[in-house]
């Protein structure tokens, strides 16, 4: 967005739907069953949050526009601006450490015929590492002084991973002057290995405000550019911005950014790779879509957005917005939603920093950084007065495969060797990773809690560090909790009880079938728990729903439960759900 207007909150609405459970061979439940919150979902890990900019003790007013990408030799690198140029930064080992910046694009100053001259300031950097190996960035020449100077579209390329680059190249140029400016870069390269940057532009527009998104293209890694300027979308009358080009199968999809009535809010476009835009997406067409499946108020702002594709396939897509924050989108932040596989019907929305109402969370971006792993990028002030580049992972959580194993409750994980699915801690250090199996008698939970101020009561041994397991046996999705539906709760010292829904409350249970053992770690404790299933009321394997929540103290004080990422303690619908494999399936 050039200078545009911003901004969203959100907290996940269930509605309730009021037909009875149609269980099959189990006691009939009078508990109104909810919306199923089913699918992926993105767990934020507060631990891991980093600043990446401003490094050192460099005194800089503003730093922003943050792009990360894991390259394919395992290296991390991410580029941003500075307000004036573009830096580039790279980690070896996996994000612990970052090399000292390097500048990319460095500040230039332009003379016209006359003489009369102007900084020209490099902005809105972005980074692809090509088919080939290749490394390309472009980035956003801004001149301070009108009329001397276009703005315009600059690259630069690296053959040998970053060590060293090209000249700059520009390979479009618009307007010499703000109101009629190009913005905003973004590549995609195609299957065949065309390479393509999508941009916002105003210079068709000059008697206008409008603005379109244009694609320019390269058959060379970049190397030369086609004078062909295709549009991509235009709305008359209205500003089409901040292009997020993305494959998805045998389409192309834009995020773009679109004032149709108040404020921005995100849409996709979209065309097949075959046609590649031989006609503009224009105000009415069918291959415009509006991107969240709950509408926003025109008067919410929710602009910037970012696409990526995660490796089971959904389309996640970010943008910053004012949503329940003050009428200001200069105030907005980041915000993450998840779409389905064909990029459409956005839903779950989470924000990954926590930024108060007179601080940002702006100009994000999205990347991949493992195979179970994102990461967000953002320009916030949410720990300082000015704006600095900040990272934070997100944990992919999946529907749940449930392993069948072997496991001795003993407290020792060893015996869990997969990747534990099951995160949480957004809210502070303090996190659990947590797994299930099972054999033929039990249903199995582990955890390990990172957790190095442990606290425990021992007048009132549930009132300390533990957790709360909750089971759905027969995945009734309730909107309460009533029969079949169980919840235990537990501290980390193996205090324990067990209570079973009763329409709408819960009622306690035995728990002397329940196995419970913990291991004290050096920052925190790992658990192992045995749920036999006929404790459980459930005769198959069929799937189950649940959840957990992670309780902790500070100080002798509640500081906050914390449960899966969009999981309410008393409705087993929003729970996670999970399927049993066996040895054939696994």
């Amino acid at each position: 967005m050039k200078l545009s207007i911003k901004f969203l909150f959100i907290s996940l609405v269930l509605p309730w739907l009021g037909c009875s459970n149609p269980d099959s061979g189990n006691p009939a439940f009078p508990a109104d069953k909810g919306q199923s919150v089913d699918g992926l979902r993105i767990a934020w890990d507060y631990s891991s949050m980093q600043k990446l900019a401003p490094a050192g003790g460099r005194k800089l007013n503003w730093v922003g526009y943050p792009r990360v990408r894991r390259l394919q030799d395992g290296s991390v690198m991410a580029v941003y601006e500075t307000g004036s140029d573009v830096e580039m930064v790279w980690s070896f080992d996996n994000g612990k450490t970052w090399q000292e910046p390097e500048i990319l694009f460095e500040t230039l100053q332009a003379e016209n015929e006359n003489g009369t001259s102007t900084d020209v300031r490099m902005a809105n950097p972005e980074l692809i590492q090509l088919q080939n190996g290749d490394l390309v960035v472009a980035c956003n020449y801004r001149p301070v002084k009108a009329e001397i100077t276009p703005f315009a579209i600059a690259v630069k390329r690296s053959t040998d991973n970053g060590e060293t680059w090209t000249e700059s190249q520009i390979i479009y140029e618009a307007e010499p002057r703000f109101s009629d400016g190009c913005w905003e870069p973004t590549f995609l390269q195609l299957p065949n290995g065309e390479l393509q940057v999508y941009f916002a532009n105003e210079a068709p527009y000059t008697h206008s405000d409008e603005q379109e998104i244009s694609v320019i293209s390269s058959q060379d890694n970049g190397a030369t550019w086609n004078k062909n300027i295709k549009t991509v979308s235009f709305r008359e009358n209205r500003r089409d911005g901040m292009p997020a080009p993305l494959l998805v199968d045998d389409e192309i999809l834009v995020a773009v950014e679109d004032n149709k009535i108040g404020q921005f809010k995100p849409y996709i476009v979209r065309t097949s790779i075959s046609d590649n835009w031989s006609m503009p997406v224009l105000a009415n067409s069918p291959n415009r879509e509006y991107a969240l499946i709950d509408s926003l108020p025109d008067e919410i702002y929710a602009g910037a957005p970012y696409l990526l594709r995660v490796p089971s396939g959904e389309v996640v897509l970010s943008y910053q917005t004012t949503s329940g924050r003050t009428p200001d989108w200069e105030m907005s932040t980041l915000e993450v939603a998840i779409g389905d596989k064909k990029g459409r019907n956005f839903e779950k929305l989470t924000r990954p920093f926590d930024v108060p109402l007179d601080r940002e969370a702006k100009w994000n971006s999205i990347s991949m950084w493992d195979e179970n792993t994102v990461v967000a990028a953002a320009t916030t002030s949410f720990r300082s007065p000015n704006c600095e580049v900040w990272i934070i992972l997100g944990h992919l959580i999946p529907e749940l495969k449930v392993p069948q194993k072997s496991v001795k409750v003993d407290g020792d994980l060893s015996e869990w060797e997969e990747k534990f699915p099951v995160f949480i801690g957004s809210k502070s250090e303090t996190n659990l990773a947590g797994a299930l199996g099972y054999d033929e008698q039990n249903l199995y939970f582990c955890a390990t809690v990172k957790d190095d101020k442990l606290f425990y009561n021992t007048q009132q041994p549930l009132n300390s560090d533990g957790m709360i397991f909750y089971i759905d046996a027969g995945n009734y999705s309730m909107a309460e909790p009533d029969q079949g539906v169980f919840k235990i709760e537990c501290s980390y010292k193996e205090d324990l009880k067990v209570w079973e829904g009763d329409n709408g409350d819960w009622n306690e249970i035995s728990s002397e079938k329940l196995t419970l053992k913990t291991s004290d770690k050096k920052s925190g404790y790992q658990l192992e728990m045995a749920v036999p299933f006929s404790s459980l009321k459930k005769k198959d394997k069929s799937d189950i729903r649940f959840s957990v929540g992670l309780i902790d103290y500070q100080r002798g004080k509640l500081k906050n439960i914390e449960h899966i990422v969009h999981s309410v303690p008393e409705s087993s619908n929003t729970w996670l759900k999970a399927e049993f494999l066996n040895k054939k399936n696994e």
